[in-house]
């Protein structure tokens, strides 16, 4: 398991792109890409709908599976409940969920003391 702990803000996506980039070359580039898109579009969510700042913890886990890899980002907010795209095809944004649901496998929101959203990518 790989685990990073990281401020909010609006640097937290850049963060953890390049924390991915040093942990997660062995992978194969297309896992290794879309683990790093999915992420870092979580972390941008977290910042963004789950208004994590600079004094908040934004969490970001990875670990194998069985047949492939989890990645869970977990931050301060409140929790949502998941939603369908709401914004016309040209309007910038809103995104990263939906991307989340074409390329994992499987995810999910977990709201506890913290909320967290988690995806699987199989394995190539």
């Amino acid at each position: 398991m790989r685990r990073l702990r990281t401020s909010g803000g609006p640097q937290a996506p850049a963060r953890v792109r390049e924390w991915l980039q040093r942990t997660v070359q062995w992978l194969p580039d297309e896992l290794e890409t879309h683990l790093t898109l999915l992420t870092c579009e979580l972390v941008n969510n977290s910042v963004v709908h789950g208004s994590a700042t600079e004094e908040d913890l934004i969490e970001v886990e990875l670990r194998a599976t069985e047949h492939g890899l989890r990645a869970q980002v977990s931050n301060p907010g409140d929790g949502f409940v998941p939603a369908g795209r709401r914004r016309e095809l040209d309007e910038p944004g809103g995104w990263g969920l939906v991307l989340v649901e074409r390329l994992a496998v499987n995810w999910g929101v977990v709201r506890e003391e913290r909320t967290s959203v988690w995806f699987e990518l199989a394995a190539a």
